[in-house]
């Protein structure tokens, strides 16, 4: 009985702890089922959704929301958060536009369409770090005024450049098969990666999201460590916003970049890296994005009103932060 009773007892405790692994795992990969449950979803009610071309365009629209989260996480792993990152792809796309339509050479274009996003990004930072204010607050200011010097900028409602060297960067493609995006965001992600886990900025920037007044006790200079992620927030969006105006050929201050920073945070989130702070998640939050994204894919090719893809995105939002709630106790 008692050899019997034993063995009873091991199988139990195998289960349990079999239990207690799969739901660790649900857990701390929360972004990879998902994505996992999302591909099988469209799978099974997506028509041709594994097709060359729907991948391509997926990748593609991807790019801009997986860019941007990137430089999200580094700010939401301060417990700060950026809201002008649509504004700031309008303010870069309709500066490199604007002065390439005046005949300035495209490659200066660029650079200074990325010194401005940079720019901006360093303003927010500043502002959070120096002088103490709410990054909500900061960001919600270049958020409207970002816009509104978008359009100054720009000059015009819209302004195309279809068939210009602009355009054709925008889809070029390596070996004929390889679109640039791709390229781009695979080098930003190792990079943004290597600076979290391999580099001293990156245990500065999450002890900044751990405790915020210890690392100052500790010596940390956190006003730099703040200034730099915002820095890498603006130079994301002014990537993004360059390499999508490039895309569609055209940039419309005024709609260009919208609800992007929705797009970004719910990757963000998505992906698991805490509103609380402390915890880059980068690779979650290219799951996010790929989510996000294809949250939208899945509603447009079934035909159903975009409206219901923010309806679908909030849900997911809020599943997931109840998950991380739980994960927190």
């Amino acid at each position: 009985m008692n050899k019997k009773a034993s063995l009873k007892n091991n199988a139990e405790s195998a289960n349990r702890l079999n239990g207690f692994t799969f739901k660790e795992f649900i857990k701390n990969n929360r972004a990879l089922v998902f994505l996992v449950l999302f591909i099988i979803v469209n799978t099974a009610v997506t028509p041709n959704f594994f097709q060359l071309g729907t991948l391509r365009n997926l990748l593609l629209q991807t790019f801009p929301v997986l860019v941007l989260a990137l430089g999200m996480t580094l700010v939401i792993t301060t417990k700060g958060i950026d809201v002008s990152v649509g504004a700031v792809m309008a303010i870069a796309a309709s500066t490199t536009t604007r002065l390439y339509d005046m005949g300035m050479g495209l490659v200066w274009c660029i650079l200074i369409g990325i010194l401005v996003s940079v720019l901006c990004g360093f303003f927010n930072g500043f502002m959070v770090a120096k002088f103490g204010i709410q990054p909500i607050i900061v960001t919600l200011i270049l958020m409207i005024g970002g816009r509104g010097l978008a359009q100054i900028i720009l000059g015009e409602l819209t302004i195309s450049f279809y068939g210009t060297p602009y355009a054709e960067m925008g889809t070029y493609k390596f070996f004929n098969a390889i679109p640039v995006q791709v390229i781009i965001m695979l080098a930003l992600v190792l990079g943004i990666y290597f600076i979290v886990n391999r580099m001293t900025i990156g245990r500065y920037i999450e002890a900044v999201g751990d405790n915020n007044s210890a690392a100052r006790l500790s010596g940390l200079n956190v006003s730099a460590v703040l200034i730099f992620v915002y820095i890498m927030c603006g130079l994301m969006a002014g990537i993004a916003g360059i390499m999508e105006a490039a895309r569609i050929n055209s940039v419309n201050a005024g709609r260009f970049g919208e609800l992007m920073e929705l797009d970004s945070i719910a990757a963000t989130a998505i992906g698991g890296t805490s509103f609380a702070g402390g915890r880059a998640k980068i690779i979650g939050s290219v799951m996010g994005a790929f989510i996000v994204q294809m949250i939208t894919v899945t509603v447009n090719m079934n035909g159903i009103s975009y409206n219901y893809s923010l309806l679908l995105k909030a849900l997911v939002i809020i599943l997931i932060l109840l998950v991380q709630r739980e994960r927190g106790k």
